[in-house]
């Protein structure tokens, strides 16, 4: 049973403890922080600052159970144990209906689908699946409130949610999805929620999810770790020379240089320490390149 409850990530809610990832607990709301400066609308002000709030709402929390549920809970792994049902259900048929009609038939399929249900999903997963119809029934109202540039981000998070999934069905972490839904997707609702689409905002934000998604692996002792995690800065670094923003490209360039020096201790840190070194150089740059968005 152990193996089936929800790994849900504390972010604001502290439903998971912060000390192996202390920084990463915020990175979505950062995010959204970050893409909104990066839009260049947001204003000290009570309508943007409620706006500000519902996004936090919207990506942080909302999008944050939703990750965290899909793709922490093991959906079907009472599957091949539950199936077929011990007892299936005796629903009530139609009247006169033939065993071997049509009608029987889905009659005998939806009882064995209700005794799976009832024996094996349920007991095993039935939390996990309430939190995310909870989960989802706030994006809706969110998304509701919000600008509807914000909606397409929905089917984006909807794509990374079965993809991140399947990954954990195959028993693999879904880094890759984690990163770039806390980090792409909260940037980018962020700057949707004060201004239109802008390419370079958009490319700043998969820079540095990709970023991200290296941090995690390093976290993990993952090989390709230090590649994303450098290169998706250096990248975000170009990209601002590349606007013409020389000092941000300068400040980014710098702060990766600090990480770089830092590096060759980290082989033999504990992944709560590699957590508390690389983070915070990475939020840095975060904030730089979003104030430096032209």
């Amino acid at each position: 049973m152990a193996a089936m409850e929800p790994s849900i990530s504390g972010r604001l809610l502290g439903l998971q403890a912060r000390v192996a990832r202390p920084f990463w607990g915020v990175m979505g709301a950062w995010s959204v922080l970050c893409g909104g400066l990066a839009s260049n609308a947001l204003r000290a002000e009570g309508e943007d600052l409620l706006t500000l709030a519902l996004v936090l709402l919207l990506a942080d929390v909302a999008w944050g159970t939703l990750w965290d549920l899909a793709a922490g809970t093991g959906w079907f792994a009472s599957l091949p144990a539950g199936w077929p049902p011990r007892q299936p259900a005796n629903l009530p048929g139609l009247p006169y209906t033939q065993r071997r009609a049509p009608a029987g038939r889905l009659l005998r399929s939806l009882n064995r689908l209700v005794g799976w249900w009832r024996e094996s999903f349920w007991p095993q997963a039935g939390h996990a699946f309430l939190g995310l119809l909870a989960a989802a029934l706030l994006t809706a109202v969110l998304s509701l409130l919000l600008p509807a540039a914000l909606r397409l981000l929905n089917a984006v998070l909807v794509a990374l949610l079965g993809l991140g999934a399947a990954a954990r069905h195959r028993g693999r972490e879904p880094l890759a999805g984690e990163a770039f839904a806390a980090v792409a997707l909260g940037w980018l609702a962020g700057h949707l929620a004060f201004a239109p689409p802008e390419g370079a905002s958009a490319l700043l934000a998969l820079c540095l999810a990709a970023a991200a998604w290296g941090g995690l692996r390093l976290a993990r002792g993952r090989r390709g770790a230090l590649l994303l995690l450098d290169g998706g800065q250096a990248g975000a670094a170009v990209l601002l020379a590349a606007l013409k923003q020389p000092l941000p490209a300068g400040l980014v360039g710098l702060l990766l240089l600090g990480q770089v020096a830092l590096q060759p201790s980290l082989g033999s840190a504990a992944p709560g320490e590699v957590a508390r070194r690389t983070w915070p150089w990475l939020m840095a740059a975060m904030l730089v390149a979003a104030l430096a968005v032209p």
